[in-house]
């Protein structure tokens, strides 16, 4: 159940508040994971450096999640760095430091939100 996204080409993070609700989770949650994609795109790499990333991941994240995103064919490092981020960081932070990594790659911030109802 999709429950958000970064839409690359277009610039945009979106929330579907209906999935959100379903699965019991935090819009803001869900908010600062797409927002910490949008600052790996930004930085084109990894965020985290080895060999952190692997003991944050072992540390923090548990096996079964690890497996489902691994399972799922997408970037698994790059999924679980963002998972990594999305526990550790505030909202707060996420946001300075994408207003500052979007002022360094002068492309302003890129991240307009839109939140869209599930589609029926």
């Amino acid at each position: 159940m999709l429950m958000g996204g970064w839409n690359r080409e277009q610039a945009v993070v979106f929330l579907c508040a209906a999935s959100i609700r379903a699965q019991g989770m935090d819009q803001e949650e869900i908010l600062r994971h797409e927002l910490i994609h949008v600052i790996q795109d930004l930085h084109q790499g990894p965020l985290l450096p080895e060999p952190l990333f692997t003991i944050l991941a072992r540390e923090t994240i548990p096996s079964g999640e690890v497996m489902m995103v691994i399972a799922s064919g997408d970037d698994a490092n790059r999924e679980l760095e963002c998972r990594l981020l999305t526990r550790m960081l505030s909202t707060p932070v996420v946001a300075q430091w994408l207003t500052e990594s979007a002022g360094k790659n002068r492309q302003g911030v890129v991240t307009p939100v839109a939140l869209v109802p599930k589609n029926p």
